[in-house]
């Protein structure tokens, strides 16, 4: 049981540390084209930057199912790449289809996984709020 806590932990830290790069390098962006917004068609602006956005964060979310893939290799639990991005994945979204189960020795790493998703989906989700309000509510106050 430690040693799956312990590997979780480091998975867990790794992928936070790659989203927070990925927020952090979306927002120092966003400081740098926040007065190009508000000049002219502020809504096809708006509407691209939310895209470009969410399409940034996606990759980070998918470099951190390929971290959880990897590990998933690297422990011996799938035999295929295909069968540990997909566990991965299905597991980091919360999906959890459950055709694909993790051995006892390593079962609690789903359970991390999901909570880890849900950490990363949270912390997207409140960004994203938040340059909504600062992209929306900036042209709609002008």
């Amino acid at each position: 049981m430690w040693e799956q806590l312990l590997v979780g932990a480091v998975v867990i830290t790794l992928t936070i540390i790659v989203q927070v790069v990925f927020l952090g390098t979306l927002a120092s962006v966003f400081g740098k084209v926040k007065r190009w917004v508000t000049q002219g068609l502020p809504l096809i602006k708006n509407v691209t930057i939310m895209v470009i956005a969410v399409l940034w964060l996606v990759v980070g979310i998918t470099i951190n199912t390929w971290i959880w893939a990897f590990m998933f290799l690297l422990i011996g639990e799938f035999s295929t790449m295909e069968n540990a991005l997909y566990f991965a994945i299905t597991s980091f979204t919360t999906l959890g289809y459950g055709d694909l189960l993790l051995s006892d020795q390593w079962r609690i790493l789903g359970s991390l996984s999901a909570v880890n998703g849900l950490i990363v989906f949270g912390l997207n989700t409140a960004f994203l709020v938040e340059l909504m309000i600062a992209t929306w509510g900036r042209s709609k106050r002008r």
